[in-house]
């Protein structure tokens, strides 16, 4: 666990995404915390290829050997149960980063926190179609209230009538079509809640 002193001064290095280092990044790099950082945030090793290039404009190349070093050092940081557990719960898609001697028990933690993020999903998503629907059925319920004032309206022509008449039995179908669903997803909404609570419940040692 050597030079980790040196990590605690580098937490600027800290990258996301695409980013790539500045000027001043390149001209007083530490190789191997860069390395770990990236070990740690659970970036592949061919990561230095970019830093290589943002560095290259500035004359600087990365140490190859001190990078791998730091890596691999961060890489017993990122390949964890635990973080395993958290990157997965969290959506992150595994990119077999983990050597063969740590992925094992990394891909337990991995596969539980997979099972509780898919599951999660699936509630927010019949949350957001609970409330799709329950903004239908109240639009619907105002166009009904709407439709059968001008319906019994006493300037409505007979003709006019007629066709508020057929629009009012159209909404009213749509009606009760959103109310089979609205059952439908409050069952099922309830049936994914009981499952994530007995995963969580399940995986609460991570």
């Amino acid at each position: 666990m050597k030079r980790l002193g040196v990590l605690v001064l580098m937490s600027v290095v800290v990258m996301s995404g695409c980013a790539t280092l500045s000027e001043d990044e390149c001209l007083t790099a530490d190789w191997y915390a860069i390395g770990y950082e990236d070990g740690a945030n659970g970036q592949p090793d061919t990561r230095i290829g970019s830093h290589r290039e943002a560095c290259a404009k500035h004359g600087v190349t990365p140490s190859l050997r001190d990078y791998q070093d730091g890596h691999d050092e961060g890489l017993l940081t990122f390949c964890t149960p635990r973080n395993g557990f958290n990157r997965a719960r969290s959506g992150y898609q595994y990119n077999g980063i983990c050597p063969p001697s740590l992925e094992p028990e990394f891909l337990d933690g991995y596969d539980a926190g997979r099972q509780i993020y898919q599951v999660s999903s699936e509630v927010s998503n019949l949350e957001g179609q609970q409330r799709s629907n329950e903004t239908e059925q109240q639009r619907i319920e105002q166009q009904l209230l709407e439709k059968e004032a001008a319906l019994f309206g006493a300037g409505t022509p007979e003709e006019q009538r007629r066709v508020i008449y057929e629009e009012i039995a159209l909404l009213k179908e749509r009606q009760g079509t959103l109310e089979q669903q609205r059952d439908d997803i409050i069952r099922d909404l309830a049936d994914a809640e009981s499952r994530l609570r007995e995963l969580r419940n399940r995986y609460s040692y991570y």
